[in-house]
This record gives C-alpha cells, structure tokens and sequence, in this order.
C-alpha cells in the first residue's frame, strides 16, 4: 500500500511539474510572439520614417523609439516645441496601424481621440486653411504647422484603410469650433459613416491629463496591443506641459495602467467601452 501511494505522489508531483512547465512554454512562447510582432511593427516604423523626407526631428524620434521598445513607455515634460517630435510620431504611427491593416496584420483596429473639442484632424480639409484653428504660435512655425497638415491627411487615410475612430469630447465642445470647422467636422462624420464614430460625454471639460488619442488593436495572432498618446490640441498651447506616447502589448504594466485610466475615465463620462470589442473572442 505503501509503495501505491508512493507511486501517485511521484505521479502527482510529475503532473504537476508538467503542467507549470507547460504553462511556462506557453507563456513564453506568447511573450515571443509579441515580441516578434513588435520588432517588425517598429522595424516598418523607422524605415518609413527614415524614407518620409519632410519630417523634422529624425533624430529625436529615433530617441522616443528606443526608449518605447524597451520602457513601452516615454515621457518628457517642456515647452510646446515637444509637439513637433512627438506629434510627428504620433502620424507615423497612425499610417503603420493602418497599413498593418490593410496587410492584414492587423485584423482589428479601433481608436478614440479624448480632447476637449472634436479632434481638429477631421474639423479641417487636408489642403484646405487652416489659419482659423491655430494658436498663433503653432501659426507661424513650419515644423509644428506640417504636424497639423499631415494629421488631417493621415486620419483620412486611417480611415479609408478600415481602422474605425471615435472622437469623445465633452459636452459644449463643438460649439467651440467655427462653423466652418462645424461644418467639416460633420460631414466627414456622414462620410466615414461607421467609421468616424463620436461620443459627446457627460462632463463638459475633460480633464486635462486625459487629452490625447488612444487605440487598441488586435493582431493576425489574436493578441491585443495598445497606442496612446497624451498631448494638446493645437489651439491649446502650454509654456511647461508634459507629453508622453505608450505602445505595446496589454500585459505590459505601463500599457495596462495607461489604457485602463484613460478607458475607465472614458467609460464613467459615458463613452463606449471599446475594450470589449477587441477583446472580446473574434468571429
């Protein structure tokens, strides 16, 4: 009897043994998988930055790079001169997402922009005048002006590839815009409908480390990974403000908490949860 019950306490602790080391291998064999998806997400990255020849700051992009493949996370705090470096980066990473899309690398694609007013890329036509939504300084600055140009067309192309976006602003935050951007704003809603999606909130004035844009995206091996960014609108300019951009994968600490704060702020002033959606199972 003896000998029995020594014999299903080695095949007790074996089992066990095997499931830990199963879970350890699918772990990391997870870990890898996304690891590999982030190599070439931000190998694609550089190489379109490197070839687009209007963009300013090469440099201190490729620092902002570094630092988010190996942190997932970046922040500066200074003047408003940090917008060109990292508004740049913010539409580059906006034209990946939407071309690993179109690829199908991406098979789920969805992003929210929290900022007190519609998002000015969709109040403005890509060519069009733009002088009207313009902190002056922002004006008569190339680099910071290209940032708001390129965005506008961006966003379009976002679109068109398939990403869905919803603009979430507070209560009274249209009508602080002309009504010619009023005006841009709602048809590009028509237009892109179920696409360009809006969500007026609760609250009328956001808070202001909730303003920037967020996505969530599912890739081809059903794993989930985040963008986001927390900036200022271009109307909004601060002498001393602090900027940040996250990217990764959900289980990355940084990207967890800085998705969760933005969502759960979201969703208590009466957003939609777009967790959920990608993170529920796919048909």
């Amino acid at each position: 009897m003896s000998s029995l019950k020594g014999y299903f306490s080695i095949f007790r602790k074996s089992a066990i043994l095997f499931l830990c080391l199963f879970a350890f291998h699918k772990s990391y064999a997870m870990e890898s998988s996304e690891n590999e998806f982030s190599k070439k997400f931000f190998s694609n990255l550089r190489s379109s930055i490197e070839f687009t020849s209007n963009i300013p700051q090469k440099d201190q992009i490729y620092q902002i790079l570094s630092t988010l493949e190996t942190e997932h996370c970046a922040l500066e705090t200074g003047s408003d001169d940090l917008r060109v470096k990292f508004v740049h980066l913010q539409g580059c990473i906006e034209h990946m997402l939407a071309c690993f899309q179109a690829l199908g690398d991406i098979e789920e694609l969805i992003g929210v922009i929290h900022t007190p007013m519609p998002a000015t890329p969709v109040c403005i036509q890509p060519g069009g005048d733009i002088s009207d939504i313009l902190d002056e300084s922002i004006r008569y600055n190339s680099d910071k002006l290209l940032t708001v140009r390129s965005r506008a067309q961006i966003v379009r192309e976002y679109l068109l590839k398939g990403g869905k976006l919803l603009i979430a602003y507070p209560q009274g935050g249209l009508e602080k815009r002309s009504e010619a951007q009023q005006k841009t704003y709602l048809n590009e809603l028509a237009h892109f409908s179920g696409k360009l999606l809006e969500s007026v909130l609760s609250t009328d004035k956001i808070a202001e480390e909730m303003v920037g844009a967020t996505y969530l995206f599912r890739n081809s091996d059903k794993q989930v990974f985040a963008f986001s960014i927390k900036s200022r609108q271009a109307n909004d300019i601060r002498s001393q403000d602090e900027w940040g951009i996250w990217f990764g994968s959900i289980h990355e600490k940084e990207v967890q908490k800085r998705i969760n704060h933005i969502f759960d702020y979201l969703t208590n002033n009466g957003a939609p949860d777009i967790r959920k959606e990608i993170l529920a199972p796919s048909k």
